[in-house]
């Protein structure tokens, strides 16, 4: 079981590691169109799966929902001011702390190591600093860095009240029902219906629920304290995309910063895994 759970949680980290790729491609002009386009993605995804998991509308999946806007609204934000291999470190990171507080502090998860899961957790963290500083630019909003804080902090709370509630898979339906309801008039109030940008938030709704499917099984099945960090390890795929194809750091030392934060990441999810 516990080798099915980090498999669900590698695959939620490469799903939302691509997950902001659509709308990066087309560029976040519209922050309320691709947060409603997202959401009516999210919902089609999550249709088929209610056939398994059942439509029931559970309260803890509604609120996880609006947790999770909440947090996504600010990611779009962030992506727009400061582009995608930075936004992504710095969501990883302050979701990892928050769900890591979660586990421990409320729903009383042990490791047989706390040790080996400690220093996972500080080899994470320590390497978002160097993921995120591959490349100094004056242009790059200070705002854009808080606001990605925000998000993770946020975000990484909002499968919290499933979990507490024990409704991770009846709640799921109730999640992206949530977000569809709450998207639809963001959707209209920004009064812009650009075919590509809609069709961008589809896409990356899509593959959001993926992730948050996988990651759902994969708390399940080894806890929050495990899943939740190795489906942030996401931020290598972000930033990955961010420097390979969206060209958003070109300096060689930059990139040489990145991929030894990379690094360091990769080991701290490993170290978590057996911890």
């Amino acid at each position: 079981m516990t080798d099915f759970g980090l498999l669900f949680a590698a695959l939620a980290a490469i799903s939302w590691g691509t997950f902001f790729v659509p709308v990066r491609k087309v560029g976040v002009t519209n922050v309320w169109q691709l947060q409603g386009a997202t959401s009516f993605g999210i919902l089609l995804f999550a249709i088929p799966i209610g056939f398994f998991w059942g439509f029931e509308i559970q309260l803890s999946g509604l609120f996880s929902g609006l947790i999770w806007t909440v947090a996504n609204l600010l990611a779009l934000y962030s992506v727009k001011l400061i582009g995608l291999a930075r936004t992504s470190p710095l969501l990883a990171g302050f979701s990892i702390i928050t769900a890591f507080a979660w586990g421990t502090a409320f729903f009383g998860e042990t490791f047989d190591s706390l040790v080996l899961a400690l220093v996972a957790i500080g080899l994470l963290l320590g390497g978002l600093p160097l993921v995120s500083s591959g490349e100094k630019n004056p242009a790059i909003q200070r705002k854009g860095y808080f606001t990605a804080i925000a998000s993770g902090l946020i975000g990484g709370s909002y499968i919290i009240p499933m979990q507490a509630t024990q409704t991770l898979e009846s709640g799921f339906f109730s999640l992206s029902l949530s977000i569809f309801v709450i998207g639809i008039p963001l959707f209209f109030f920004a009064r812009r219906f650009i075919k590509k940008e809609t069709i961008a938030g589809l896409v990356s709704g899509i593959l959001f629920n993926l992730g948050s499917l996988s990651v759902l099984v994969a708390v399940g099945l080894i806890g929050i304290t495990t899943a939740f960090p190795i489906s942030q390890t996401a931020t290598l795929f972000a930033v990955s995309w961010g420097i390979l194809y969206f060209k958003e750091i070109v300096q060689k030392r930059g990139i040489l910063r990145v991929a030894g934060g990379a690094a360091i990441i990769l080991c701290g999810a490993a170290l978590l895994a057996i911890a």
